[in-house]
């Protein structure tokens, strides 16, 4: 769908997907988990001032109040905060290179919806034009590859490795089999793709449903401000339940997609009620109709944002981040069944 091949640095995504290697699984699910607590403070840093850039550049008013554009703030705090996760301290602050990432999802949608009504001949001609003559991606790699290269070459063991997805994933890197440094550029582009589209579009909604449900600003301020007066290091997210429900309400009444769950027919499969799925074709869930369901979920189409906390407010009866059949937002994994 993405056409990775022409917007992803030559991304081969075979069809088998255990040939595609599961080092993103790690990255994401344990190493970036893991470090979490650490990389916060530096996070926050930046979400302050980008917050501050958005308003005091802004020139929309409305009777002494500030408008700010949602879904372009959402997606300059999003891309920027996660700059550092993904890069590095270093190369984040680096003005050309950040401009060129924080370009480069943008013109990757762009090219890839439009490359999906263009015949295959032409596609390898119409890309770069498509994707500005890759200068987001053309930039990034500049960046990159000598970053990469030389991480690569060090062995001095005794040195404290950065704490970014880049790393993490030259960690991860098989012995048997090691990535090269194009490789490892392929999924950083990939990953970092996934990591700001996506959340900039739940960042949007979440807001949008908190203006129109106002009630609930008090009780989710007041969860947030209850460690902030504890004086945490690193906000402890696993220990805010009405947060964590009110995020995955809005995302389950307004996803970012309709579908969800892609999945292409290798050889023709017959189900059991007689449908068939010919080679080649692609199936999915219909992710907004099912969770918009009312056999899934008690008055699907009213926004309930604590729905997913227990009747005192003090536990989650399932998290954000957990993945069912009923709530397939980020997709179920290799089997569904």
């Amino acid at each position: 769908m993405l056409q990775p091949r022409y917007t992803m640095y030559g991304l081969d995504v075979k069809d088998v997907m255990s040939h595609n290697g599961s080092l993103h699984s790690r990255v994401l699910r344990v190493l970036l988990t893991s470090h979490l607590a650490d990389l916060q403070a530096s996070m926050l840093d930046k979400v302050r001032a980008v917050m501050a850039d958005e308003i005091t550049s802004s020139k929309i008013a409305y009777g002494g109040w500030t408008g700010i554009k949602s879904f372009r703030m959402a997606k300059h705090l999003i891309r920027t905060a996660n700059s550092g996760v993904f890069f590095g301290e270093e190369l984040s602050r680096q003005s050309r290179f950040l401009t060129a990432a924080l370009q480069y999802p943008d013109d990757l949608l762009i090219a890839s919806e439009i490359l999906r009504f263009v015949p295959k001949m032409v596609a390898p001609l119409a890309a770069p034009i498509l994707m500005r003559n890759r200068r987001g991606s053309k930039v990034m790699v500049e960046y990159l590859v000598p970053m990469i290269q030389g991480r690569l070459n060090d062995g001095d063991s005794s040195k404290a490795k950065p704490l970014d997805c880049v790393q993490w994933i030259i960690d991860s890197n098989p012995r048997r089999e090691p990535w090269p440094p194009e490789k490892i550029i392929q999924a950083v582009l990939g990953l970092w793709f996934a990591s700001v589209h996506q959340p900039a579009i739940q960042l949007v909604y979440a807001i949008d449903a908190l203006c129109k449900h106002s009630e609930y600003m008090e009780p989710l301020r007041e969860e947030i401000q209850k460690h902030l007066r504890k004086g945490e290091s690193a906000l402890p997210f696993d220990e805010m339940p009405l947060l964590d429900s009110f995020l995955k309400e809005s995302a389950r009444l307004y996803p970012s997609d309709s579908i969800s769950v892609r999945r292409k027919a290798l050889s023709t499969f017959t189900f059991s009620d007689g449908s068939e799925v010919k080679k080649g074709e692609v199936v999915c869930v219909p992710l907004r109709a099912m969770m918009r369901d009312d056999e899934n979920y008690d008055e699907a189409t009213v926004f309930n944002g604590f729905r997913f906390v227990n009747s005192d407010g003090s536990k989650n009866t399932s998290k954000f981040a957990d993945g069912d059949r009923k709530y397939p937002l980020w997709g179920l994994g290799r089997r569904i069944w």
